[in-house]
């Protein structure tokens, strides 16, 4: 028997999303009531992945990225002049995010009475695969924009419920000290606890808490494929490019070939009752290496077998890229040390120049030594005009190299296990940062940075040097000092 077709219903139940009956504190909710409850705060994360994710997909963000982004000097100096493969480089690492929502969607999709929501994943399956056609399974652009803002207000609402559990945490915590004697005390902490649960149950009210499963999951269901809609139509060939390139399995068989394994059949709305009930016996089929697999279980395969998140985002970096060498991270701390030490470099001491000097991996010390002996081994004296001018030359560098290097710093701090949980999504594009940067070019231009700051650093270190000589020590003695690296 056919299942009933996906759309109608994610949008019916959409219309229906609402709650209550969370329950007062220490009442536990049953099972039978289908509430979200505690695992509230995983689902708001995802859903504030959503949310970001559609907001970046906005035509003024699109032009932004056209245009600020996509032209700036270093990412065309040191990712690619190409636009075709910036937009194809972006296109994946939407992809992936979009992936990692929609992975939660499906886990949490199981939870759900309905079974169009409980198979959820073999949906999303079809659709990485182009067997279906996500501007069909995804709400109108006007329903989408209204359930974005509901989805916003409930994260929203969301966050301020873990931040009154935490204080109500901490109010209870504090009564502790006062169960023997200072009743008084005692009172007024009672008071404040009652206040604050008070506070907790109306966040509970109004947020994800007290959201069915089945609401909740709709509106992130129908969101997902409507950002994946988005994406294709944004992104057109490119998207379609980064599609294929993400490896799945360990045959790297592409989604595609999986989505032809689904029992569920060509039209992706025609979903028949036995793939969406999981917990029906699965049927076995061989496959390509002899063995038997479940192609009921198989719809799952795009989030279980697939690889790393950073394993797909180096693996569109390639071994040639700093990303790809895993070096992206730590050539951003060198490259912000650097602007540091260029404010005061009269105050870098010999062990700051030991350090940032042991922070650089084989290759670019012996370019970085080469490079000094054929640029200091005529200098006597270090002139203030040339001091000048590579002041000059870094601060041209550092102006479009800094921002890639902070950039990628702060990417890799918003994406951090504390960031996820329910807090926005990055403002940082990968192809902004370091990560996609052509690995010779970027070591070049950091040699050239660090030359730079030695003949800085020799000068203002030949200066002190000079301001402190007196009578009784000779001019020699004052220009020997230790070479910053």
């Amino acid at each position: 028997m056919v299942a009933e077709p996906w759309t109608p219903k994610m949008r019916r139940q959409d219309s229906r999303t609402g709650g209550g009956g969370g329950g007062d504190d220490g009442v536990e909710i049953s099972p039978g009531q289908n509430f979200v409850g505690i695992l509230s705060f995983e689902m708001a994360g995802a859903m504030s992945r959503i949310v970001h994710l559609h907001r970046s997909l906005s035509p003024p963000e699109i032009s932004r990225l056209h245009g600020e982004v996509l032209k700036s000097h270093g990412v065309r100096t040191l990712v690619s002049s190409d636009e075709a493969r910036l937009l194809e480089l972006v296109a994946a690492e939407k992809l992936v995010d979009l992936d990692r929502a929609a992975a939660v969607v499906s886990r949490l999709g199981r939870r759900c009475r309905d079974p169009a929501l409980a198979g959820f994943e073999h949906v999303y399956a079809d659709l990485l695969c182009g067997r279906a056609d996500a501007g069909k399974l995804g709400l109108p652009p006007k329903d989408i924009d209204t359930a974005v803002k509901k989805m916003d207000r409930l994260v929203t609402a969301t966050m301020g419920l873990h931040a009154e559990l935490e204080a109500l945490n901490e109010l209870e915590q504090g009564s502790r000290k006062f169960l023997h004697g200072h009743t008084h005390l005692k009172e007024a902490y009672e008071q404040k606890i009652q206040r604050q649960r008070r506070e907790v149950r109306q966040f509970r009210d109004v947020s994800l808490w007290s959201q069915t499963f089945d609401g909740a999951v709709s509106l992130m269901a129908s969101a997902v494929c409507a950002v994946h809609a988005r994406i294709s139509l944004v992104f057109g060939g490119a998207a379609d490019i980064s599609r294929r390139r993400r490896p799945v399995g360990r045959r790297s068989s592409d989604l595609c070939s999986l989505g032809q394994r689904l029992p569920c059949g060509p039209s992706p709305v025609r979903l028949f009752t036995h793939c969406l009930n999981l917990s029906s016996p699965a049927t076995e089929e061989e496959d390509d290496d002899g063995g038997r697999s479940s192609s009921v279980s198989s719809g799952r395969d795009w989030q279980r077998t697939a690889a790393p998140r950073k394993n797909r985002l180096a693996a569109q970096a390639g071994a040639s890229t700093v990303g790809g060498a895993a070096l992206a991270l730590h050539y951003a701390n060198v490259i912000v040390i650097v602007e540091k030490f260029l404010k005061y470099p009269n105050l870098v001491g010999e062990e700051a120049r030991d350090d940032l000097y042991q922070m650089l991996p084989t290759s670019l010390r012996s370019s970085l030594r080469k490079a000094l002996r054929e640029y200091v081994k005529e200098l006597a004296i270090y002139d203030a005009p040339v001091a000048h001018e590579w002041r000059e030359r870094l601060g041209k560098v550092l102006a479009w190299l800094g921002p890639m290097a902070h950039g990628m710093v702060r990417w890799q701090t918003e994406r951090s296990f504390e960031q996820q949980q329910m807090g926005p999504g990055g403002s940082v594009l990968l192809v902004q940062t370091l990560f996609f940067a052509d690995r010779e070019k970027t070591e070049a231009v950091l040699c050239e940075l660090l030359v730079g700051l030695n003949y800085i650093c020799r000068y203002e270190h030949q200066q002190s040097a000079l301001l402190d000589c007196n009578s009784s020590i000779g001019f020699e003695d004052c220009l020997d000092w230790d070479s910053p690296f």
